[in-house]
């Protein structure tokens, strides 16, 4: 009976650990979307002031 609940801890764990691993995941894919946005929003002010 112990095992299950060693087997279940451990599943639970690693749920958790590829959970972050994920939103880490998408964090840096948002990350990167918004240095993109930055740099075109940047271009266009300098078109309207130039």
């Amino acid at each position: 009976m112990q095992s299950y609940f060693i087997a279940a801890y451990i599943v639970a764990w690693l749920g958790i650990c590829l959970y972050i691993a994920v939103l880490a995941l998408r964090l840096r894919a948002v990350r990167t979307e918004l240095v993109a946005v930055e740099e075109l929003v940047r271009e266009q002010q300098e078109q309207r002031e130039g």
